[in-house]
C-alpha cells in the first residue's frame, strides 16, 4: 500500500543560516520530504510489478498516472546507468533514514541490491549487442531502437549521454570487473567528446554548436571511480580527464570578466553563445567542485597545474553559480527557468524543471565550502534557502508520495505536462543524489 502524504507541509526557511542547515531538524526534513518518499515509491512500484527487472520509472511525474503497458517495451539506457548509481548511493545510507521501518529497510536492501545487479548486467549486455554503445533507447532485447520502436544500428563512431551514464553506473558498483569495463566505456566516450563526436540522441535535430554538457556529466564519474578502486593507473587517468575537462569548460564556456556562463560555443569560431541553461551551469559547479575535492583528497602531492586549477575553481565557481542563478531566477513564480538569454536577460524557455533546484542546492553547498569571501558565502547560503523554499513549496506531489512534478510554467506557476527529456519518473538521481550530497557537505562545515 502507498504511504499517504496528503498532509505534507513544507519547511520554509526564513533566512540563510548555516546553523539551521547543519541541524538535525533540517536533515530529518530532507529525509522525510524527498529521500524516504522516493525509496517508498519505488518499493511500492516494485511490489506492483515484480516481473520488471529494473527500477520501475514508467509513470508520468506530472500526473502520477502509469504510462501505457507499451512503455515497458522501451528501456532508456540513461536510466539503467542513473538507476544503478542512485540506488547504490541509497543502499550505502539506508541505515541513516530513521523514518523507514525495519521492514522497509530490509525490503529496500534486498530490492535495491537486486535491481542494481539487474541494471548493471543489462548495461553490459547493451554494450555487447550495440557495438560497444549504450544508445539512448533500446527494446526489451536491449537492441537500439528509434522513437517509433524500429530497430536501428548504434553508431560506434559516436557517444552520447547513455554511454556516460552507463559507464558511471558500472563504475559505481565498486566491483573490479564492472569498474574496469565502465572506465573503458568512459575513456572511449571521452575520446569522442574530444573529437566533437558526442550526440544528443534523444532529439532528432542535433545542436549545431558545442555544448558543455558532455564534459560536465563526465565529472560525475570522478568520485565514483576514486570510491570504487585503489588502482593507481585508473585514478591517475580519471584525474587527468577531470583536470582537462574542468579547464576546458572554464576556458571555453565561462567569461571570467562578467561571470557569465554559456551552454554553447560556436563550433566554427569558438564564440560563446548567449544561451544559458541555469540548471546545467549550476550542475557543472556542483559536479566540478565535487570532482576536484575528490582528486584533492586522494592525491598526496598535486601537480602545479592542479594547484592552479583549484585556485581558479575556488575563485570562479561560486561566482559562476551566483550569476547563473540570478540570471535564471523567476521572481514572479520562484524557480529557475530552463533557459535564458544572457544578453537580454529574458527567458528563452520559461519552463521550470524540478531538477535544477536541488542541483543548485548541492552546488551552493560546495561553493560555500571553498569560497574565502564572507559575502559570497552568505550568498551561497541564501541560494540554498531560496531553492529549498521554491522546491519544497511547489514541486512535491502529495498525491504521488511527494515525487516531484517534472515541470512548472514560469508564466503561471502551475504544473504543465511537459517532458524535459524522458517521459518517465527519474530513478532517484537528480533530487535525491543532489540533496544527499548537500547534506554530506553541510555536515563537514
Amino acid at each position: 500500500m502507498a504511504i499517504d502524504y496528503t498532509h505534507y507541509k513544507p519547511m520554509v526557511l526564513d533566512k540563510p543560516s548555516l546553523e539551521v542547515l547543519k541541524g538535525g531538524e533540517y536533515r530529518r526534513f530532507i529525509h522525510h520530504a524527498a529521500i524516504v518518499p522516493g525509496i517508498r515509491l519505488y518499493l511500492h512500484r516494485r511490489r506492483r510489478r515484480p516481473d520488471w527487472p529494473y527500477v520501475d520509472t514508467k509513470f508520468n511525474p506530472n500526473t502520477g498516472r502509469d504510462l501505457p503497458d507499451a512503455s515497458y517495451d522501451v528501456v532508456f539506457t540513461w536510466f539503467l546507468g542513473r538507476g544503478s548509481e542512485a540506488l547504490q548511493a541509497h543502499l550505502a545510507r539506508l541505515d541513516q533514514f530513521e523514518e523507514l521501518s525495519d521492514a522497509e529497510r530490509r525490503e529496500a536492501k534486498d530490492v535495491f541490491a537486486l535491481l542494481v545487479e539487474n541494471m548493471t548486467a543489462a548495461i553490459v549486455k547493451v554494450a555487447d549487442r550495440n557495438h560497444g554503445r549504450c544508445p539512448f533507447r533500446v527494446n526489451r532485447d536491449l537492441l537500439a531502437i528509434d522513437e517509433n520502436g524500429r530497430r536501428v544500428e548504434a553508431d560506434p563512431r559516436t557517444s552520447s549521454a547513455g554511454d556516460t551514464f552507463c559507464a558511471k553506473g558500472l563504475i559505481a558498483t565498486g566491483r573490479e570487473v564492472y569498474v574496469r569495463q565502465g572506465m573503458s566505456m568512459l575513456q572511449r566516450t571521452v575520446e569522442h567528446i574530444r573529437q566533437n563526436q558526442y550526440g544528443v540522441d534523444q532529439f532528432k535535430e542535433q545542436p549545431k554548436d558545442i555544448g558543455q554538457g558532455a564534459r560536465m556529466l563526465t565529472l560525475g564519474a570522478t568520485p565514483l571511480l576514486f570510491g570504487g578502486t585503489r588502482d593507481a593507473a585508473l585514478r591517475e587517468a580519471m584525474s587527468r580527464i577531470t583536470e582537462e575537462f574542468l579547464t576546458y569548460v572554464l576556458d571555453k564556456h565561462y567569461d571570467a570578466e562578467s561571470g557569465i556562463f554559456s551552454e554553447y560555443v560556436d563550433a566554427n569560431t569558438g564564440a560563446r553563445k548567449a544561451y544559458l541553461d541555469p540548471g546545467h551551469a549550476n550542475e557543472f559547479v556542483g559536479l566540478g567542485l565535487g570532482a576536484a575535492a575528490c582528486v584533492r583528497a586522494h592525491t598526496p602531492t598535486l601537480s602545479p597545474a592542479w594547484q592552479r586549477l583549484l585556485e581558479r575553481l575556488y575563485t570562479h565557481m561560486p561566482r559562476l553559480l551566483i550569476e547563473s542563478t540570478e540570471l535564471g531566477w523567476n521572481p514572479r513564480h520562484p524557480g529557475l527557468f530552463k533557459a535564458v538569454d544572457t544578453k537580454t536577460r529574458q527567458p528563452i524557455n520559461d519552463d521550470m524543471p524540478w531538477w535544477n533546484l536541488p542541483e543548485t542546492m548541492r552546488a551552493a553547498a560546495h561553493a560555500f565550502a571553498v569560497s574565502r569571501d564572507l559575502a559570497t558565502r552568505d550568498r551561497c547560503l541564501n541560494l540554498i534557502r531560496i531553492c529549498h523554499n521554491a522546491y519544497f513549496k511547489n514541486y512535491p506531489n502529495p498525491s504521488n508520495m511527494l515525487f516531484p512534478f517534472q515541470t512548472i510554467s514560469g508564466a503561471t506557476g502551475k504544473v504543465v505536462d511537459k517532458v524535459p527529456a524522458v517521459p518517465e519518473g527519474d530513478p532517484l538521481y537528480h533530487t535525491n543524489l543532489a540533496l544527499l550530497e548537500m547534506l554530506d557537505i553541510l555536515e563537514t562545515l
